[in-house]
């Protein structure tokens, strides 16, 4: 399997040419089976603290283009044949998600919205949190899906459905990129599986900066693929299911690990 990484600048709050940028990225066949595109590809993260009417009106207005959000998607999942996999605000009776939409190049649609929601930020204060994992059986792979914050919690990406990868996608700014790479790491190796970050590069309108980082993990904790920090990249990466496989058979961590149960 081949996955894609769209290592991005994103135009805070304008959808409209976030989306044009992502059309013109996309004039031509990647040649992946996965794609992905960085945590609210659409507008960047909106988290700065502000009043809590300018902050309804903002996500309200990004949250109108969702039915494009999702027609686009499509487009490009069928274009490029390919699981396309990125993040946007959906509002539904008066709340708002943090959504991944996972776009099928048959034309159907999976989502998850993401289960930790970063105070520091405030975004606890404005988007409700998701409550339900998503596992993806695509081309033979099984695919676990997740979003920024979400890495810093491993019971929650805990490897309890037998799942080959594991996808990030985020907004990390470069004051904490340490603990991005550290923690991708770590989680590729816990739960030996392969693991994919991909991240945006730039500076939000709170002035926080964006180094990238986007990369892909081995089973074993090795880096397999890279993007440049600080600039805008995509990235193509192999992955192999055999190895993978192999691997646990001969290492097999995943038969003694705990089960845990979530409550709430």
């Amino acid at each position: 399997m081949k996955v894609a990484l769209l290592q991005s600048a994103l135009v805070w709050g304008d959808v409209e040419e976030n989306l044009r940028r992502f059309d013109l990225k996309l004039t031509e066949r990647v040649g992946c089976d996965v794609m992905l595109l960085p945590e609210m590809f659409t507008c960047g993260c909106m988290m700065v603290k502000k009043e809590k009417e300018q902050a309804d009106a903002e996500k309200i207005r990004v949250a109108s283009y969702y039915t494009e959000v999702c027609r686009r998607m499509s487009a490009w999942a069928v274009f490029q044949d390919a699981l396309v996999m990125g993040s946007t605000i959906y509002e539904e009776n008066g709340r708002f998600y943090n959504r991944l939409i996972a776009a099928f190049p048959d034309g159907k649609y999976q989502y998850y919205d993401k289960r930790h929601c970063f105070r520091m930020g405030g975004e606890n204060e404005h988007f409700t949190p998701g409550n339900r994992h998503l596992s993806i059986v695509f081309r033979k792979w099984k695919i676990a899906t997740f979003i920024c914050y979400d890495l810093r919690f491993p019971v929650w990406s805990r490897n309890t459905d037998h799942y080959d990868l594991a996808v990030y996608i985020a907004n990390w700014p470069e004051s904490r990129r340490k603990v991005w790479q550290n923690l991708l790491v770590a989680r590729a190796i816990e739960n030996q599986a392969y693991v994919a970050g991909v991240n945006c590069v730039g500076t939000d309108e709170g002035g926080l900066h964006y180094a990238g980082d986007s990369v892909v993990i081995n089973a074993r904790g090795e880096t397999i693929g890279t993007a440049k920090a600080f600039e805008e990249q995509t990235i193509l990466t192999e992955l192999d299911k055999a190895e993978l496989n192999l691997f646990r058979q001969k290492f097999a961590v995943l038969d003694d690990r705990d089960l845990f149960q979530f409550e709430g």
